[in-house]
């Protein structure tokens, strides 16, 4: 009896080996995943929901990261995961600290620590999650957020974004718009802006036949082809303008397909439950 239970243990241990090694074997031949989120955090944080919309999926991306990482042996992973906040004027936010405690690079860090360092994150990154989230609501009314500049924060770190041989997969979350409170602060070539100020030319039935014509949009920048693009919670507005949301993807589509861009999508800003499903879909 001792030899067969003796037996039975050993069989389970090989058969366990074997599985562990399949799935660290698998593990090894994917590519790693580099996941990061950008959140503007201007005055649409004020829309109802908005904040717990954005951080509901920070939370489902961040899940898929885990399960990725987690496959196989967390020891071989190489994964990424950050998150990012467009820097904001007179905003008392402390980017640089929530950056720092947002992100995570399996890949920089050494094997013996890959572990506990992965355990200690999983286990503050809800804490430091809860905190951003109520702390990003820096005021009551529209004129207490100064705006986002987000042509110039992409500009400025699209190679950020990008690491060679990774999946690297990029979530905005934002209403769309390129707006700024300084008009002086937009550069502009003929009728390509840094901002989306332009949108107000687009008003009539014929709006995508005279953008085309006169060539409005945002001015391209240099971004990697290797990375796909999510851009989360497009929202208009303008009640009024019933296909104001049409001509924000439009001009984002332009935008990041001209700057190099190959793979990108979009989600409308409806029910969380509804805004998640469709970045699974995605993912």
């Amino acid at each position: 009896m001792k030899n067969i239970i003796f037996l039975c243990s050993l069989a389970a241990l090989i058969f366990n080996l074997s599985i562990s090694k399949a799935y660290a074997e698998s593990n090894s031949k994917r590519k790693p995943v580099n996941y990061t989120v950008v959140l503007d955090l201007s005055d649409r944080v004020l829309n109802n929901d908005q904040l717990q919309k954005d951080f509901k999926l920070i939370r489902k991306l961040f899940r898929e990261f885990e399960t990725k990482a987690r496959r196989g042996l967390i020891l071989t992973s190489k994964d990424r995961f950050a998150v990012r906040i467009i820097p904001q004027k007179g905003s008392p936010l402390d980017i640089g600290s929530f950056e720092d405690q947002l992100q995570i690079n399996l890949d920089e860090i050494p094997v013996q620590n890959k572990n506990k360092r992965m355990e200690d994150f999983v286990a503050s990154f809800e804490k430091v999650l809860d905190r951003l989230e109520k702390q990003s609501l820096i005021g009551k009314e529209t004129n207490d957020f100064f705006g986002v500049d987000i042509w110039a924060y992409m500009n400025d770190n699209a190679d950020s974004f990008s690491k060679p041989g990774y999946k690297n997969l990029v979530l905005i979350a934002t209403d769309g718009y390129f707006d700024f409170e300084s008009r002086s602060h937009v550069m502009r070539t003929g009728n390509r802006y840094t901002s989306t100020q332009f949108m107000t030319e687009l008003t009539d039935h014929d709006w995508k036949e005279k953008a085309e014509a006169n060539d409005y949009g945002l001015i391209p920048i240099e971004l990697k082809a290797d990375i796909e693009w999510i851009v989360s919670g497009i929202s208009s507005k303008d009640e009024q303008d019933i296909l104001q949301n049409k001509k924000i993807i439009y001009i984002w589509e332009k935008w990041l397909r001209e700057s190099g861009a190959s793979k990108y999508h979009f989600i409308l800003n409806n029910s969380g439950t509804q805004m998640a499903s469709k970045l699974l879909a995605v993912l």
